[in-house]
């Protein structure tokens, strides 16, 4: 018989936990083995994905548990979602690659230091490596002295992946990456993830790159789950396992109501028979000694049945609660979106050769003629850096057209992936009062209620919300403001949610009755939507079609 053999373990966790200085405990008892398999981490925002990553990054120490790693900390690299840029810093600082190329430019030069053998070690190559890297990133006017205070966000997130793979880990840990690319650079990911050779780690809501993993770990409240296969199956697996567990908590609710009555039925009968008992006793022909001994046997019969009774009512409860704690919380919709009807021939917004400010004015798609009319839902597609979140803040008016014509004849509401719409300092209730709400606070509070934002997430700052409750905050905003927004122009919404809240989000777009403007790289989320019409940027210029 031969011996099937096993992929080595890259990092192991066993019973690890992890506390805050403040006593809240995130990540609770993982048990986890991280090897060559690609693996994706999913959950609910705030449960952890990005901290476990952390961990696993070998960053952040465990306060309980043992975490170990077969791979030293050189052989892991770790990428980030939120990339910090200092000033003076180049595309050689972002990719860690500057050391060794400053060492190999006076090693050419005849300058050498001491140490420069060391430092460059089997590296020669490494300034072509990372030019033939940029270029096949689709980044090829960029070089290693690239300012990295010029990069887009998307050509960031490139660069910061590039200097990974170059580092040519062990372990590849990514939180996030997609964040900010467009098409051709999920492309180009997705294609150098799929050719990468060493183990792969990613946190990500985005779900073609998830489909390419083969493990998933969900982190919930039960703690860390693992499933086999992709992202499609692991919801087909989820899934099945969240109707066995409703079917199990209804079962374990029926059980209990059934024996609730029973237990009744017998308590009625126990005291029927100890009233007619203790009737009898009392007028027995026997002495008082015998009475009371009856009476009092009768009595201790239906405390001690009353106890049992107790014990397996609280035995049905605790039956009920472990079937409860296995269904998960999921809310069917995220927001049910009040009623912004907007008519077939109504105008929504008139663009005509307007110039977007800071392109370049050489360029034809520096310039957009539109004309949309009634609840259009017009999805703008392009690469990073062409302008599609430009013509978003200039059709909600935070950025002047240099000329032409840009009216947008309806009340429109911009939410972008920061939601700058809202004051982190301010809670829901406090911003919807000073946008002159017409509903009472009574109604206003009830209505966040049923978008599950209860008396406390409504009376806080927003900046201490989770990424989806602030997403709902901002939509409430936008809509239960004096005059509400009948047109949504939505800049990469989707970026910090979960993948709950996301799904959720496409569910209360598709009911939304007014227009708007779509910003995307979620291919799978623009689709959800249902666009009407499609804004493309081509080198000739913005070519607009319907779907």
């Amino acid at each position: 018989m031969t011996d099937v053999k096993r992929p080595p373990v890259l990092v192991s966790l066993q019973h690890v936990s992890l506390q805050f200085a403040d006593g809240e405990t995130l990540l609770n008892d993982l048990n986890l083995s991280i090897d060559h398999t690609p693996t994706g981490i999913v959950g609910r925002n705030g449960r952890g994905k990005s901290l476990l990553a952390k961990l696993l990054a070998g960053l952040l120490t465990p306060t309980a548990g043992t975490l170990k790693s077969s791979a030293s900390s050189a052989s892991v690299a770790y990428v980030p979602q939120a990339l910090a840029v200092q000033p003076g810093e180049t595309v050689a600082d972002v990719t860690g690659t500057a050391q060794v190329l400053a060492a190999l430019e006076r090693l050419a030069h005849g300058e050498a230091r001491a140490d420069d053998l060391a430092l460059v070690d089997d590296r020669w190559d490494l300034a072509e490596r990372l030019r033939t890297a940029l270029g096949a990133a689709g980044l090829h006017r960029l070089d290693a002295a690239t300012p990295a205070d010029q990069l887009s966000g998307g050509q960031l997130a490139r660069v910061a992946v590039i200097g990974a793979l170059l580092a040519a880990p062990q372990l590849l840990i990514l939180d996030e990456p997609t964040n900010h690319l467009d098409s051709a650079g999920r492309d180009w990911l997705l294609r150098t993830l799929a050719a990468w050779p060493g183990g792969l780690v990613v946190v990500s809501h985005d779900r073609q790159l998830l489909n390419a993993m083969a493990r998933i770990i969900e982190l919930s409240p039960l703690g860390a789950q693992v499933y086999g296969g992709n992202y499609d199956a692991y919801r087909l697996q989820r899934d099945s396992e969240q109707h066995a567990a409703v079917a199990a908590l209804e079962h374990a609710r029926l059980a209990r109501s059934r024996e609730r009555k029973r237990l009744q039925k017998d308590h009625d009968n126990l005291q029927r028979n100890a009233a007619r008992a203790r009737k009898h006793a009392e007028t027995a022909n026997v002495t008082g000694f015998t009475k009371a001994r009856w009476k009092g046997a009768a009595k201790e019969i239906v405390s001690s049945v009353r106890s049992a009774h107790h014990a397996y009512k609280h035995a049905l409860d605790a039956q009920v609660r472990q079937a409860h704690e296995r269904v998960e919380d999921q809310s069917p919709t995220l927001l049910a979106l009040p009623g912004s009807v907007l008519p077939n021939g109504r105008q929504v917004l008139s663009v005509e050769n307007a110039q977007l400010p800071w392109l370049d004015p050489h360029h034809a798609c520096c310039y957009v003629t539109l004309n949309l009319a009634g609840p259009v839902r017009m999805a703008v597609r392009g690469p990073n850096g062409c302008g599609k979140s430009t013509l978003l803040k200039v059709l909600a008016g935070q950025w002047p057209v240099v000329s032409g014509e840009c009216t947008v004849h309806v009340a429109s509401a911009y939410i972008d992936q920061h939601l700058a719409l809202l004051d982190g300092n301010r809670s829901i209730v406090e911003q919807l009062n000073l946008l002159d709400t017409p509903l009472a606070e009574a109604e206003l509070r009830t209505r966040l209620a049923l978008l599950q934002l209860d008396a406390l997430r409504v009376t806080q700052p927003t900046r201490q919300l989770s990424g989806g409750e602030r997403l709902k905050a901002a939509m409430a905003i936008a809509l239960w403001r004096e005059v509400p927004a009948q047109l949504l122009l939505l800049d990469e919404p989707t970026n910090h949610l979960d993948l709950e809240s996301v799904l959720a989000f496409e569910q209360a777009l598709q009911g939304f009755t007014g227009a708007m403007v779509v910003v995307s790289h979620d291919e799978t989320f623009v689709q959800a939507v249902k666009p009407t019409h499609l804004l493309t940027w081509q080198r000739q210029g913005w070519r607009l079609e319907c779907v």
